[in-house]
C-alpha cells in the first residue's frame, strides 16, 4: 500500500514556518498590488522622493553654509580650537598664561586635522597718538604664521601686514578715532606681568576692516617678540594657542586630545557663542519648514490610500467573506505603504546624493554682485554643500512613520466593513 500514512497525516504542523510563509506571501502580494495602478504609485512615490530630496538637499546646503560661516569666523580671530590656561576663558588676566609652549605646540601639531598652531599673547592697554587715546586689545602674534593661516592679514584696506619688529596692524575704526594713517607712530601703555609699566612705541604699517565694529575699533596686532619685551612675558609663555583645522567637524576629537591639567581646550562653539546661537536658531526654523513639508506629504499619502480603500472595497469584502480577518487586510495595506515609501525614499536619496556630490565638487555660484563683498572678507564665491547624513536618516524615518500613520488613518473603515455591503459595491 502506497501513499501517506496515518502517522504522516497526524504529523505536527510547524507553526513558525507557516507563519513565516504567510508573512512572505503578504509582502509579495503587497509589492504586486502596488503596480495595479502604476500611475498612482509613481505619483505618490515621486511625492515622497521630492520631499526626501528637498529635506536632504536643503539641510546639506545649510550645513555647508554653516561650515563656511564658522570657518570664516574662526580663521579671522578665534581659530577652530584654542588651548588656554584653565582660568583664562573666565578671567583673561595677564598672569593666566600657558607654560611649556614648545611642547604644547608639538602636541597640537601631532593631532590629526590640525593645519596650523598660532601662539598669541594679549592684554588690554591704552593706545595713544598725539592728544588722543583709546582703550584697545593688544595681541602679540607670530606674523609669519598668521599670514598663512589667518584671514585677518587679507583684510588690509591701507598699507600692509606686519613684516618685522616695531610695527602695528590696527583696526580701521580705531585708527580713525586716533587720527592714524600708515606710517604714523602709536604709543601703547599698559601694566606688565609683574605689575610694572608696559610701554612700547610702534609704527602703524597697515589698517584692516573686518566689517565687525567691535573688532575694528578696539583691536590691533604687534609682533609677539615686541609684546613679550614690553609686558615682560617669558619666551616660553603665551596666553592662547590658536589651532586652525582642515575641517570644523574635527574640533571635538582635537579638544579631547589636548585638554589636560592646568590647561583648557575650547572649540569654536565655546569661543563664538553668538555664531552657535545663530546656527541653532536657523536650524529650528528649518526644522519647522521641514515639518510642514512632511505633513503635506503625509496627507498626500492619506489621499492615495483613501482612494485605494474606496476602489478596492468590493475586493476587501470578498476576502472577508472568504474568511480573511480585517487585521490581515490592514497588514497587507501597510506592506503596500512600506514598499511605496521605500521606493520614494530610495529615489529621493539617490537624487539628493548625486546632486550634493556634484555640487560639493564644483560649488553653487553665488550672485555676481556679491563677489566683491565676498572677496573683501575672504569668503568663497560659491557654496559647497556637505551631505547631511542626519537629515537623510530623519527624512527616511519621518516618511516611513508618516506613510504608516496615513495608512492606518485610511483603513480604519475596514475594521467595521461588512462583507455583504462591500460586495454590493460591485452592482
Amino acid at each position: 500500500m502506497s501513499g501517506s500514512t496515518l502517522a504522516d497525516d497526524l504529523r505536527p504542523v510547524d507553526a513558525f514556518a507557516a507563519s513565516r510563509r504567510g508573512r512572505m506571501s503578504t509582502w509579495r502580494l503587497a509589492w504586486r498590488n502596488l503596480w495595479r495602478n502604476r500611475r498612482r504609485t509613481w505619483l505618490t512615490a515621486g511625492g515622497i522622493a521630492f520631499a526626501v530630496w528637498m529635506l536632504v538637499f536643503a539641510m546639506s546646503m545649510q550645513d555647508g553654509s554653516f561650515g563656511i560661516m564658522v570657518d570664516n569666523s574662526a580663521r579671522l580671530l578665534t581659530g577652530h580650537v584654542q588651548l588656554q590656561h584653565s582660568q583664562f576663558h573666565d578671567d583673561p588676566a595677564l598672569e593666566n598664561t600657558l607654560t611649556g609652549v614648545s611642547e604644547l605646540t608639538a602636541l597640537a601639531n601631532s593631532q590629526r586635522g590640525v593645519d596650523a598652531v598660532l601662539p598669541r599673547a594679549q592684554a588690554f592697554a591704552l593706545a595713544a597718538a598725539g592728544e588722543r587715546s583709546f582703550g584697545a586689545q593688544i595681541v602679540g602674534v607670530d606674523f609669519s604664521r598668521e599670514q598663512t593661516a589667518s584671514s585677518l592679514p587679507g583684510m588690509v584696506v591701507a598699507g600692509r601686514y606686519l613684516q618685522g619688529p616695531g610695527e602695528a596692524f590696527v583696526g580701521a575704526a580705531l585708527a580713525r578715532n586716533l587720527g592714524l594713517a600708515p606710517g604714523d607712530e602709536l604709543v601703547l601703555l599698559g601694566t606688565a606681568l609683574e605689575g610694572g609699566v608696559a610701554a612700547t612705541v610702534a609704527q602703524v604699517v597697515g589698517l584692516f576692516d573686518t566689517g565687525q565694529p567691535a573688532v575694528d575699533r578696539a583691536f590691533l596686532q604687534i609682533p609677539l617678540a615686541d609684546f613679550r619685551a614690553a609686558w615682560n612675558l617669558p619666551d616660553d609663555q603665551v596666553h592662547v594657542l590658536v589651532l586652525m583645522l582642515d575641517n570644523v567637524s574635527q574640533s571635538p576629537p582635537v579638544v579631547r586630545a589636548l585638554a589636560g591639567p592646568g590647561r583648557r581646550a575650547l572649540e569654536w562653539a565655546d569661543l563664538m557663542p553668538e555664531a552657535r546661537q545663530t546656527i541653532e536658531m536657523k536650524k529650528i526654523g528649518a526644522q519647522l519648514f521641514f515639518a510642514v513639508i512632511a505633513i503635506i506629504v503625509t496627507f498626500s499619502v492619506v489621499n492615495t490610500f483613501l482612494m485605494t480603500v474606496f476602489e478596492r472595497t468590493p475586493e476587501f469584502g470578498m476576502l472577508m467573506a472568504l474568511g480573511m480577518r480585517p487585521g490581515a487586510i490592514i497588514r497587507q495595506l501597510s506592506g503596500e505603504a512600506f514598499w511605496m515609501c521605500a521606493l520614494g525614499v530610495l529615489l529621493g536619496l539617490a537624487l539628493s546624493g548625486a546632486l550634493v556630490g556634484w555640487l560639493s565638487g564644483v560649488g553653487l555660484p553665488l550672485p555676481a554682485d556679491a563677489g566683491e563683498m565676498l572677496a573683501r572678507y575672504n569668503m568663497p564665491d560659491r557654496m559647497f554643500p556637505e551631505f547631511s547624513w542626519p537629515a537623510a536618516l530623519i527624512a527616511t524615518l519621518v516618511m516611513f512613520v508618516g506613510t504608516q500613520v496615513a495608512t492606518w488613518i485610511s483603513v480604519l473603515r475596514i475594521r467595521h466593513l461588512q462583507p455583504v455591503k462591500a460586495l454590493r459595491a460591485l452592482e
